[in-house]
């Protein structure tokens, strides 16, 4: 399906793309990914990482690589309300970005599909917003009306017009296919359903809004085996739908977190929203993919339980023992500067200690912590090492080269 193919994925460090870029490796491909975040850490060292602002790529970053795919899910989203200043974010990273990517790839000559990311939510919310709860839900059909519900959808609507507008010349060059998602969860995400399960296993209670609501919640998992073999259906364009097609409660979701929580308190909290009853006509999906989305609340949300323990544990650790030494840091100061924005990347409470004999090292104003250290000579070891078990710290940056014979050969010893 995907063996041999050059993929660029915008926003792969993402929700979806965290799903999508091991699956695309899995299925033989050679993939570039483009992100604002930090290369996870997850990632096959194969994959071709870009950290950074999409909006200053240049076609000569792209060149070298001949992306014959472009899966473009890079976007900013808030939650349901959009606060004011997001007009500028929503603008910058999605409706610049979207235009600015496809004005770089829509001239490559190696390029023969886009898959886009777009969103239900740019149908009419008439159609499945109601002022009182409903007995079931309003199945979304792909030319059903539209009318964005916020700056998030309407960006979304924007380059569903611009890649119908360039079909008009490049047709004979590559296709390209609109996908409206629904109310997509996953792990690493801060959907509800995450932000639930976060507070759940710390403890604390949760609130809870419209219970008597529909949504048709599509796991990232089926998002990013839709994505694919979307991507791989070049015969297909134009608009298609991806969510399950059975829309659920959130009381639903609800029953289903009482189970791993039984002594969960749920606050149901009024309010003056509508009551949404949405779901995904897939009837075109299966007419296309000859697929389904495989998963259920009752099978995806264990598995986001056990991955939101696995994050906590592995944050506990970070935040316990991942500070570091400045060994003689003097007055080092951009270097302890960039250090503590590198250590707070890996542990939220990490910290960057200047270790220095003079007590009034300039480096010591820069820093988290100061040691004013004993000399780094092998009389002086044991004292040492009790003074890093002291302040956790786990790892050392000697900065001065009369200092090296000292830490490297007394490693077995630390």
């Amino acid at each position: 399906m995907m063996q041999g193919k050059n993929v660029f994925v915008s926003g792969g460090a993402g929700v979806i793309g965290l799903e999508l870029v091991p699956k695309l490796i899995a299925y033989g491909a050679n993939v570039y990914v483009g992100d604002l975040k930090v290369r996870p850490r997850s990632f096959d060292k194969k994959i071709v990482y870009r950290q950074g602002d999409l909006n200053d790529l240049l076609v000569a970053e792209l060149d070298w690589f001949k992306p014959e795919i472009f899966i473009h899910l890079a976007a900013t989203f808030e939650r349901s309300d959009e606060t004011y200043g997001f007009w500028s974010e929503n603008f910058n990273h999605n409706v610049t970005l979207s235009h600015h990517l496809m004005g770089l790839f829509k001239d490559l000559d190696s390029l023969n599909r886009v898959v886009f990311a777009s969103s239900y939510l740019i149908y009419d919310p008439s159609l499945y917003q109601f002022s009182h709860p409903k007995t079931s839900a309003v199945s979304l059909n792909e030319s059903d009306p539209v009318m964005p519900r916020n700056l998030t959808g309407a960006a979304k609507l924007a380059h569903e017009i611009e890649l119908r507008f360039l079909e008009q010349f490049k047709s004979d060059q590559f296709s390209s296919v609109c996908v409206r998602i629904y109310r997509g969860y996953g792990k690493n995400s801060r959907c509800v359903i995450s932000r639930w399960v976060r507070a759940l296993i710390e403890g604390k209670e949760i609130d809870i809004y419209r219970p008597e609501g529909f949504f048709d919640y599509i796991y990232g998992t089926d998002t990013a085996e839709g994505l694919i073999r979307l991507a791989s259906k070049i015969e297909v364009s134009g608009v298609i739908n991806l969510g399950t097609g059975r829309a659920r409660r959130v009381s639903d979701v609800i029953d289903v977190l009482r189970v791993h929580f039984p002594g969960m308190v749920e606050n149901v909290i009024s309010s003056d929203i509508p009551y949404e009853a949405s779901q995904a006509d897939v009837s075109k999906l299966k007419k296309c993919l000859h697929w389904s989305p495989e998963y259920d609340l009752e099978r995806s949300i264990p598995e986001i339980i056990e991955h939101e323990k696995n994050m906590l544990a592995r944050t506990n650790v970070n935040l316990v023992a991942s500070n570091v030494l400045v060994s003689s840091s003097s007055a080092k100061i951009s270097l302890i500067r960039e250090l503590t924005v590198a250590a707070k990347k890996i542990g939220g409470d990490s910290k960057v200690i200047a270790g220095d004999i003079n007590p009034n090292a300039v480096s010591f104003r820069f820093s988290d912590s100061s040691w004013v250290m004993p000399a780094t000579v092998d009389s002086n070891l044991n004292e040492i090492i009790s003074g890093c078990l002291e302040r956790d710290i786990r790892f050392v940056l000697p900065t001065r080269d009369a200092e090296l014979k000292f830490w490297s050969s007394n490693k077995a010893a630390f």
